[in-house]
């Protein structure tokens, strides 16, 4: 058994108190508490207790040291019960501690994650060009069930992410200026699929995507490609040298009719 022989206001937090007891060795340092659980266990000087006692006491100091801490953690913004787990880990409090901490959290509101996944998806609509399938899988990662993410994403319309597609390719495809057409959409399939989106919401996008006056510039780009193979072709003569033009400019997207077109052009440069 031991006796509380002195109750100190610590200095750095004056809402925390150490406990000195004596367990028949002379006093010295217990534990501390703050002043819910001082009241609440009606800690005094001259009081004594067992062990299973300062358990008890210390146990409760715990649970309202891990729910103030989370408190003020949510107060910066809303967080998952996967993000508040993480969190109280690092400050290393017990796993029964943790649950506990967050079942109260979410019984008094303060952790609502059908709240988080809705507005996570209005975030990303509002402020990024996701897919999406990337947005699921951040929310999966910060631990929100499938079915709250699955009525979250309703909110992204099928007209929304068209348009978001859209500007991505939009975006994306001057740079793909020395590429054909069909290499462009290509690599665009690739860009939206990496980003989330769907077969059906890419394929839409990419022929609602313009690509500049089409058919005169994909002309230039093409001819651009066909000078550097003329030099590598140019000591083959006739049909071998047509041949040999024609597969590699068709290897790198361009049409058949567009390709006969530059050869043309080339051969009349020659005069």
């Amino acid at each position: 058994m031991s006796i509380i022989t002195k109750i100190q206001v610590q200095k750095l937090n004056k809402e925390r108190f150490n406990i000195y007891t004596d367990s028949g060795n002379g006093e010295e340092y217990s534990f501390s508490v703050d002043a819910d659980t001082l009241v609440k266990f009606n800690i005094k000087k001259g009081q004594s207790f067992e062990p299973f006692e300062l358990e008890e006491i210390l146990n409760a100091d715990q649970l309202r040291k891990a729910y103030l801490s989370s408190i003020v953690y949510l107060s910066r913004m809303m967080r998952t019960k996967k993000e508040i787990e993480q969190y109280l880990t690092k400050q290393e409090f017990l796993i029964d501690t943790i649950q506990t901490t967050i079942i109260r959290l979410v019984e008094e509101g303060y952790i609502n994650e059908e709240k988080y996944a809705e507005s996570y998806v209005r975030t990303s609509i509002n402020t990024t060009l996701k897919g999406p399938t990337i947005i699921k899988n951040e929310l999966l990662a910060k631990g929100i069930q499938n079915s709250v993410i699955e009525k979250s994403l309703i909110l992204f319309s099928k007209d929304k992410q068209i348009q978001h597609a859209i500007s991505l390719c939009q975006k994306k495809v001057s740079a793909l200026s020395k590429y054909s057409t069909n290499q462009k959409k290509a690599k665009l399939e690739e860009l939206l699929r990496r980003k989330g989106y769907s077969a059906n919401i890419t394929s839409i996008a990419i022929e609602e995507t313009q690509y500049e006056s089409e058919e005169d510039d994909e002309l230039q780009t093409l001819l651009i490609h066909a000078r550097k193979a003329k030099k590598k072709y140019d000591k083959l003569s006739g049909w071998e040298y047509t041949q040999k033009m024609k597969t590699a400019l068709f290897r790198k997207g361009f049409p058949i009719d567009l390709i006969e077109k530059a050869i043309l052009i080339l051969e009349e440069e020659e005069y």
